[in-house]
């Protein structure tokens, strides 16, 4: 899926994910194939059952500096998440899925759940047939 991410040129300013193990390992994987800092993923307990609306509060509150946000997370959150945070209607995310948004806003707190553009969704088996 890194491979996926660099050709498409998205590279994240920010890597958050889960403390649960599986989300670990994915986000430093695609750290250290994003030529992302591993140093620099935030990792939290808070992300591993929190549902769409706490999470889409928590992406209003971060910094300005960061325009490329990357969340790894858990279904079926991370499915509700981008269904919240979109005009989308996705049954699930695969394991490894990625769901990428876009939004037209100049800080954070402007976030809003109906200003989103589809930009991706990939999973892997849409590149192993």
């Amino acid at each position: 899926m890194a491979e996926v991410l660099k050709k498409n040129n998205i590279f994240p300013d920010l890597i958050l994910t889960s403390s649960a193990e599986r989300a670990k390992i994915f986000a430093e994987t695609l750290a250290d194939n994003l030529n992302y800092n591993r140093e620099k993923i935030v990792i939290t307990r808070d992300f591993y059952s929190a549902e769409a609306p706490e999470l889409f509060s928590f992406f209003k509150t971060l910094g300005n500096s960061y325009s490329k946000v990357f969340f790894i997370g858990h279904n079926p959150e991370i499915t509700y998440l981008a269904n919240y945070m979109s005009d989308q209607d996705i049954d699930n995310i695969p394991t490894s899925g990625i769901f990428g948004l876009r939004y037209e806003i100049d800080k954070w707190e402007d976030l809003d759940s109906s200003s989103a553009e589809l930009i991706c969704f990939y999973y892997p088996k849409l590149f192993n047939t």
